[in-house]
């Protein structure tokens, strides 16, 4: 199955994550990375997919204007459905490549990037995270999404089919030292938190 059958296929059902995973706020990582988000800031949420964080920040700050983007058109069609459901002003969704972005430089304040990276060949990853700070402001935060399986039994029942059909590069990204691999592109590690199947990492400009 091809990138563009696979999000199509994907694009109805990929709010369940959400709901298997994320159900409980307390640890969510989207709890998380919300809390890292001020009043009237720019926010760029790379590969949106369903826009489901996107339009779950929105609605929390409504001071901040957040900016989707995704490849798919498939995903985009979902996002934008409920997008109009919501009747949030403050989100722009948008059909890009987010290795070639039609941003200014130094333009958002926070740039989230969930569940993404885990899913790309290396060197297609790489210029994600360039472009992705290119487009970030030097005083900004990139906001890293990931997956993370936990030592409880229970959990690691239930995250045995993120393990069985994610793509080949999932297994070398779970494994990869994060400090070492941001640091190649100029970006550090301000902050690595731990959540429910997941982990939240800041990155900075160095």
């Amino acid at each position: 199955m091809n990138s563009k059958m696979f999000y199509k296929a994907l694009a109805g059902i990929y709010d369940l994550l959400d709901v298997i995973y994320f159900r409980v706020e307390a640890n969510s990582p989207r709890k998380s990375v919300l809390e890292k988000i001020k009043k009237r800031e720019k926010v760029l949420d790379l590969c949106t997919g369903t826009a489901t964080n996107a339009l779950s920040i929105a609605k929390r700050r409504p001071d901040t204007k957040v900016v989707g983007i995704d490849l798919s058109k498939d995903m985009l069609r979902v996002a934008k459905d409920k997008l109009r459901q919501s009747g949030l002003k403050n989100v722009r969704l948008y059909q890009m490549d987010a290795t070639d972005m039609k941003f200014k430089t130094g333009c958002f304040d926070k740039i989230l990037i969930s569940l993404v990276l885990h899913e790309m060949e290396e060197e297609l990853a790489a210029k994600i995270v360039k472009e992705a700070k290119r487009v970030l402001k030097d005083d900004g935060e990139i906001i890293i999404t990931e997956w993370e399986p936990s030592n409880q039994l229970s959990k690691r029942v239930l995250f045995m089919p993120i393990h069985l059909l994610e793509p080949k590069p999932y297994k070398r990204f779970i494994r990869m030292d994060l400090y070492s691999y941001f640091r190649q592109f100029g970006l550090e590690i301000v902050s690595y938190e731990h959540c429910d199947y997941s982990k939240v990492v800041v990155l900075k400009k160095t």
